[in-house]
């Protein structure tokens, strides 16, 4: 999305350091990325990533989002 920007609201880790989760807000204009009519509109979603990590290094990543409930921002 042009002008998108990502707001960190938290972020974890579990006791042993393997794996690490990030709650966030994505801002940005609507350019039919997500399957949407591109109006250039502003929207925002949340999400939550959860990271693997191997050897100091991070090694998977999951990601939900909430992109049908794409809205006005």
């Amino acid at each position: 999305m042009p002008e998108a920007v990502d707001e960190v609201l938290d972020v974890f880790a579990s006791p042993s350091g393997d794996r690490v989760c990030a709650r966030w807000i994505n801002r940005g204009r609507n350019n039919g990325v997500f399957g949407l009519r591109p109006d250039g509109r502003p929207v925002e979603f949340h999400g939550i990533s959860v990271y693997g990590a191997c050897d100091g290094r991070l090694s998977e990543c999951w990601v939900e989002r909430e992109a049908p409930k794409l809205q006005a921002a």
